[in-house]
């Protein structure tokens, strides 16, 4: 078991591989979903006001952090220029897991450890109803997000060279809640689970505990 505030899992692949399916040009026709900006007053955001890779009423609200302390001010901010990782819940009072792909050197593993942010531009940045995709600067790395009613999924293609990895933040100040006592299991070559609670915070008085699965597409 680990039990630690980050953790950095080395990968050979991607995590959690998603594609959008092409419709045929015949097909192309405006949608009701295409009517949708999940941009509005993403200039002054809460935690639990944006989003974007997420389903109408889904469990999982998934979407870019580039600020994470505190409910107000936290989440995705669109005038700022960094992202601090990808969270599954933005939710009132609660928050839960945090992921970050990344590419390291072995002698830079505590560095990563302590800042994974990368700096992002929003010309390489997609948004639309339940799909995000950005590039992570400081990586080269492409993320791409999406989900279902009850799981998040992404596509991370790695462009520059050195160790791939993922850091999975299990403490720590993340929106509204404190993450604490965060565990992470690996069950098999592909597959990781565990968990982390929200504390109390003063308007929700008792914990929620988070509980997650995690399947990569390859070992």
């Amino acid at each position: 078991m680990i039990k630690y505030r980050f953790v950095l899992i080395g990968l050979t692949g991607c995590f959690l591989a998603c594609n959008q399916l092409e419709t045929p040009a015949n097909e192309q026709t405006a949608r009701p979903v295409d009517l949708v900006y999940p941009l509005l007053d993403a200039a002054n955001s809460r935690w639990f006001f944006f989003n974007s890779a997420t389903r109408p009423f889904g469990m999982v609200n998934l979407s870019p952090d580039t600020q994470t302390d505190g409910a107000w001010g936290s989440g995705y901010r669109y005038d700022t220029d960094t992202i601090r990782g990808f969270s599954h819940i933005h939710a009132w009072q609660m928050a839960g897991l945090s992921v970050m792909p990344v590419t390291f050197e072995k002698e830079d593993e505590e560095i990563i450890l302590a800042d994974h942010a990368s700096p992002f531009a929003h010309e390489k940045e997609t948004v639309e109803a339940g799909y995000h995709a950005v590039q992570l600067e400081r990586y080269g790395i492409r993320a791409e997000l999406t989900s279902t009613v009850r799981a998040g999924f992404h596509r991370y293609t790695f462009h520059n060279t050195g160790s791939k990895g993922l850091v999975i933040d299990l403490g720590g100040r993340l929106g509204p809640s404190d993450m604490v006592n965060g565990t992470l299991k690996q069950d098999g070559d592909r597959n990781l689970f565990g968990q982390v609670d929200n504390a109390p915070t003063r308007r929700r008085p008792k914990p929620v505990t988070v509980f997650f699965y995690i399947q990569l597409d390859q070992s």
